[in-house]
């Protein structure tokens, strides 16, 4: 009876994962509930690959995968096993819903938000997120949202003093 319950869990369990990569939940990686699904990432002895392709001049021996299509080694920032140009490893942090940091900028998925203040940027629910000055949804900046008033909800929608947003447009 057990091990009948364990194999419908394991089962259960491998479906739920499934499910979540073909859904979107899935974090390329990792997922929000934590479960590991599968990486495109690959450290081997002989190089490191993304997808089969190797990624040039990755350092195998200081070579990290991170989360959401994230990576570094000792010197590089990689994003689904492209190099990111403009980002410094050694103080890249990931902040989820597609944003990370370094100490100069922020990124949203492999582009970098130009003006946008990493001391104070915080990623937020659904897509969105802040710094001091300014607020975004995926990467770009939301013309005229107050960032000292802005909040999200539910289910896409955020406000702020003066406004109403859906998936970052404005509807009121």
């Amino acid at each position: 009876m057990r091990l009948k319950a364990l194999a419908i869990l394991l089962v259960a369990s491998v479906a739920v994962c499934a499910a979540e990569r073909r859904g979107g939940h899935c974090d390329r990686g990792q997922y929000e509930g934590g479960r590991h699904c599968r990486s495109e990432y690959y450290v081997g002895d002989h190089g490191v690959f993304y997808n089969g392709d190797e990624i040039k001049d990755a350092s195998v021996s200081s070579f990290r995968v991170l989360r959401g299509g994230f990576a570094i080694d000792n010197w590089h920032v990689y994003f689904e096993g492209k190099r990111l140009a403009d980002a410094a490893s050694t103080s890249f942090k990931i902040l989820g819903e597609g944003y990370a940091k370094d100490a100069w900028s922020v990124f949203y998925l492999d582009k970098k938000i130009g003006g946008a203040a990493p001391g104070s940027f915080q990623a937020l629910p659904y897509g969105y997120a802040k710094d001091t000055w300014n607020v975004y949804y995926k990467g770009r900046k939301i013309k005229g949202a107050s960032a000292d008033s802005f909040r999200v909800n539910r289910d896409g929608y955020a406000e702020d003093t003066w406004n109403t947003y859906y998936f970052g447009k404005k509807i009121k």
